[in-house]
């Protein structure tokens, strides 16, 4: 049984090496050459010391893998050596002789290919402390940095692009208008007392057409309803307060629905990474850097849909129990209102 099993073994093992990819002449395959076009994303770090031999990493896409005919220049300065582990990054060893303030950087491949980027670093001087240069340095480094990663997210992320915009917005817009000052401004307030203390409807209808605010509206369908009888006056009140609450709610739950559809975006971004990771796999030639490149995809869109999805549901919890104490507030106040718009009425 053991002699069965161990041919068993060696007949998968045989199987599998032979099915394994082998080059001409038993060799390892060739590193081949990068298909996109050259370019470069960002340089890290953003700011390195003049002066002083540092090593900096280019991220970009295109470069070409002969890492020792591949030319990196930091100004007119060339590169000591430079290593390529990845068409998408490169390692470059500069010299001593860099001088402080802005520099561009240059990659040319042996074909002849070459791409700049201007003010991809900032030398900071010998012992200095902070500089205007190398803040806006770092600042230009985190654009690019969110620029490659919108890139490198796919078309999920042109969605979730307009999503976190329209939240933003929205969310700005909400905090404003859901207020104490825009629902029951303290103006409208004491201009609808007087009116209606003086039993002046007419000045009080007045009041209320003139207000944008949502009490206003709250009031007013109870002073068209002057005369037909205190019921009539309580429905009416009670039902433009149902509107006026209803359309708060609706108005709030434009970021619950962003935080819901935000991270189901980024979960379809995840899947469809996922699918181009396995396809990497099965085409048989597996690239680190392709591989890499489709679980990026997965990851980020993963993280920019929950960064969109949960300061959306934070603001919607919080404007959600600002609603309901700001409409208590009103279902009070205009239960009084419309008791003294049936005692006024009545005396009139």
């Amino acid at each position: 049984m053991r002699i069965v099993v161990m041919k068993w073994a060696a007949g998968v093992l045989a199987a599998v090496c032979f099915s394994l990819p082998q080059s001409e002449g038993g060799s390892a395959p060739a590193r081949a050459e990068a298909t996109e076009p050259l370019a470069i994303s960002y340089v890290e770090p953003a700011t390195p010391e003049a002066g002083r031999e540092s090593w900096i990493v280019v991220y970009g896409h295109g470069f070409s893998e002969d890492a020792a005919n591949v030319k990196v220049k930091v100004n007119d300065i060339a590169a000591l050596e430079v290593r390529v582990p990845a068409p998408e990054r490169l390692k470059a060893r500069l010299p001593a002789t860099t001088e402080a303030g802005s520099a561009s950087v240059t990659v040319e491949n042996p074909n002849g290919e070459s791409v700049t980027l201007s003010r991809a670093v900032y030398f900071r001087p010998k012992g200095g402390g902070w500089s205007f240069g190398a803040m806006m340095a770092g600042l230009r480094r985190d654009w690019r940095v969110c620029v490659e990663w919108f890139r490198l997210g796919g078309p999920v992320m042109w969605p979730l692009l307009f999503l976190s915009f329209f939240g933003i917005a929205w969310m700005v817009h909400c905090l404003l208008v859901l207020r104490q000052s825009q629902i029951l401004p303290q103006k409208f307030m004491d201009a609808l007392a007087t009116h209606l203390s003086q039993g002046d409807m007419k000045g009080a209808t007045g009041a209320c057409e003139g207000s944008r605010s949502v009490f206003a509206r709250v009031v007013l369908g109870g002073l068209r309803k002057l005369g037909e009888g205190p019921e009539k006056i309580r429905e009416a009140v009670a039902a433009a307060g149902s509107r006026e609450v209803a359309h708060l709610h609706q108005k709030i739950g434009y970021l619950a629905n962003i935080g819901t559809i935000a991270p189901m975006l980024g979960l379809l971004g995840t899947v469809t990474g996922m699918v181009m990771g396995f396809n990497v796999i099965a085409s048989g030639e597996v690239r680190h850097y392709l591989l890499a490149a489709s679980i990026a995809q997965a990851l980020i869109t993963t993280v920019v849909g929950l960064c969109i999805g949960i300061p959306a549901m934070l603001v919607y919890y919080y404007l959600r129990a600002r609603v309901l104490r700001l409409t208590t507030n009103m279902e009070l106040t205009a239960d009084e209102v419309a008791t003294t718009i049936i005692e006024k009425g009545e005396e009139a």
